[in-house]
């Protein structure tokens, strides 16, 4: 590898060209130098003003949907988020807004100590001649080229700076935008129409519930249904009861058709007519009239004929009188008796099977009805529900519209100022000392750079020690240059 340092001879070559063109180079450093300062001095000084924002995560970034059981949070990353506000910032509407609620003739109400100046140098050096107002559009552009909206690294704060020849108007310019920002935010971030749809739909299905209600209640009230679920009980209940009443009485009419079978078949084995019994009638007429007159007797108090009376009573006694009575047997009877309350109880348990079957059909028929209007009802109810349900849901929706509609109008948002703009103190621009050192640092490189430009262009020997130096020869004489009249 070729080494590339420089070499002594090579060195010494150097520091003669720039001793030699010394005062070329010093002039023109100085001359740079002055140039500097002077236009450091005459420039019009711009002020900085900045303002720090806080972008945290906030309402803006839960989505609420009028059919959602929940509001949903938007996923946006930190930079997405933070770049979306820049641009917020940054955009045209919020610019012109911003340069016609300060004026025009008020951003350019100011002393203009540039260059521009000095056709009026003749009055002072630094005049306060007013700028001349630029055209709108030029106003506008020179107001977001003097803007800068950055993001701090690593961060959910935003700096916005403003330069201005103004110190005043910039910390205002900035103060303006962010509160201007702070609206715009806010309109970006809501929808107003959701306010007024959620109400619609919130009324609109009020009217539905209230309509719904009210179909139910008179389709109750016409079929005279208090609480369908406890008619439907008692009704089964009672088609249960009578339902097991059928049954008993049907076993009864069973039994009593078997109770009439036997007593038929046991009548048929008796006869019709037989001797019941032989009695002795010791009630005769003899006897009888006797008997009256010993009542006689006793009353009229004849001892004698009431003995004899007695005698005569007692053999009328001794006689005894056979009575032979035939007729029909007690079982027969008692049988028959029995045959015809069994034949009535039939037809008595007949009758009432009859009714209980025609109450049994009626139960049926009831709870058939009754099945029928539960599907209506239901249905009804279904109605009732979906529309107290939907109701509900956009009056909760409505509520929380209501509630983000009012912490819009108050700008609560989730973007926070950290620091307000004050008005700067120090100009960032120009910087003096930077620009000196700079200008200094650029005359001296221009002035070595024409010194060595000067010796490649025109590279003569004007004196011994040029040839001495380049040649390395003995200068033997010189000769002095001719001078023209």
């Amino acid at each position: 590898m070729q080494d590339q340092s420089l070499t002594p001879a090579q060195i010494r070559t150097v520091f003669y060209i720039i001793r030699k063109h010394k005062w070329k180079i010093l002039t023109l450093f100085l001359s740079t130098v002055v140039t500097v300062a002077v236009g450091s001095l005459l420039a019009t000084p711009i002020y900085l003003a900045s303002s720090r924002l806080l972008v945290k995560a906030g309402r803006e970034d839960i989505y609420v949907s009028p059919t959602a059981g929940s509001p949903a949070v938007v996923d946006r990353s930190q930079s997405e988020k933070i770049n979306s506000e820049i641009e917020i910032l940054r955009s045209t509407g919020l610019l012109v807004d911003l340069v016609n609620q300060i004026g025009v003739e008020r951003l350019f109400n100011y002393p203009d100590r540039t260059l521009r100046s000095w056709p009026f140098f003749k009055n002072s050096l630094f005049a306060n001649e007013i700028k001349e107002i630029p055209p709108i559009e030029k106003v506008y552009k020179s107001v977001e080229e003097s803007l800068e909206v950055t993001g701090v690294p690593k961060s959910n704060v935003i700096d916005v700076s403003f330069s201005w020849p103004d110190p005043l108007i910039a910390a205002r310019i900035v103060n303006t935008l962010v509160d201007l920002y702070l609206v715009q935010h806010v309109k970006v971030h809501t929808n107003p129409q959701t306010y007024n749809l959620l109400k619609d739909q919130a009324e609109k299905w009020e009217e539905k519930l209230r309509k719904s209600e009210k179909d139910l209640e008179a389709f109750k009230r016409r079929h005279s249904i208090t609480s369908l679920p406890q008619q439907k009980t008692m009704l089964l209940g009672k088609l249960s009861e009578i339902e097991s009443q059928s049954k008993q009485t049907e076993s009864e009419i069973q039994e009593t058709a078997e109770m009439i079978a036997i007593l038929k078949a046991q009548l048929s084995g008796l006869d019709q007519n037989i001797q019941l019994q032989q009695t002795i009638d010791k009630d005769s007429e003899t006897l009888a009239a006797l008997k009256a007159k010993l009542v006689d007797l006793e009353l009229q108090g004849l001892k004698e004929e009431i003995y004899r009376v007695k005698q005569m009573i007692a053999e009328e006694e001794k006689k005894e009188e056979v009575v032979v009575v035939s007729g029909k047997s007690p079982i027969r009877q008692n049988l028959e008796g029995d045959l015809l309350k069994s034949k009535a109880r039939l037809e008595a348990l007949k009758a009432k099977g009859k009714n209980q079957k025609l109450q049994i059909a009626g139960y049926r028929q009831d709870l058939k009805t009754l099945d029928g209007f539960e599907k209506q009802i239901n249905e009804l109810e279904r109605q009732v529900a979906i529309n107290e349900t939907n109701y509900k849901l956009y009056l909760t929706r409505f509520e929380e519209a209501r509630i983000s509609e009012s912490m819009d109008k108050q700008t609560i948002a989730n973007v926070s100022v950290i620091q307000p703009a004050t008005p700067p103190l120090k100009p960032i621009k120009p910087k003096k000392r930077l620009n000196v050192l700079i200008g200094g640092f650029l005359g001296l490189f221009a002035g070595v750079a024409m010194a060595f430009l000067i010796e490649f262009v025109n590279p003569v020997f004007r004196t011994r020690e040029d040839v001495d130096q380049f040649l390395g020869l003995p200068v033997l004489a010189t000769l002095p240059k001719e001078k023209t009249g």
